[in-house]
């Protein structure tokens, strides 16, 4: 749960200062399916999807030794993020570089997230 609301918190933080920093316009169509007026780089949507999936499949990988399972949690993990990724983007709301950023930003701070809980975890146990 730690490992959660931090990647959580500190996603949207990392989130909405790039959205500040590029500020970057939407996608404009004629018909759109989707009008938002936030800016568009990186997608919320994907870096929120890739924090919570990627979380929820670290800790489903620890669960389970058979190379076959773990392996399906993680593409579970990824088809959910891309899923969501395509939405957004069939929806007109994200360029690709939006998502593509979005995922990146995002699986790079939650490593750093699920590294760090795991040290604290290690050395709160004494194994150094």
């Amino acid at each position: 749960m730690l490992t959660l609301a931090l990647a959580t918190i500190g996603g949207v933080l990392i989130n909405v200062m790039l959205k500040t920093a590029y500020e970057r316009s939407r996608p404009h169509f004629d018909d759109p399916l989707v009008t938002l007026g936030t800016y568009s780089f990186p997608s919320g949507h994907t870096a929120a999807a890739t924090i919570f999936y990627g979380t929820l499949a670290a800790f489903l990988v620890t669960r389970y030794r058979n190379p076959r399972i773990r392996v399906g949690i993680v593409a579970a993990a990824v088809a959910m993020i891309v899923l969501v990724a395509l939405s957004r983007m069939y929806l007109g709301a994200h360029y690709l570089s939006d998502v593509t950023a979005a995922a990146a930003s995002s699986t790079a701070w939650l490593v750093l997230c699920l590294s760090s809980v795991h040290a604290l975890v290690l050395h709160r146990m004494g194994k150094k």
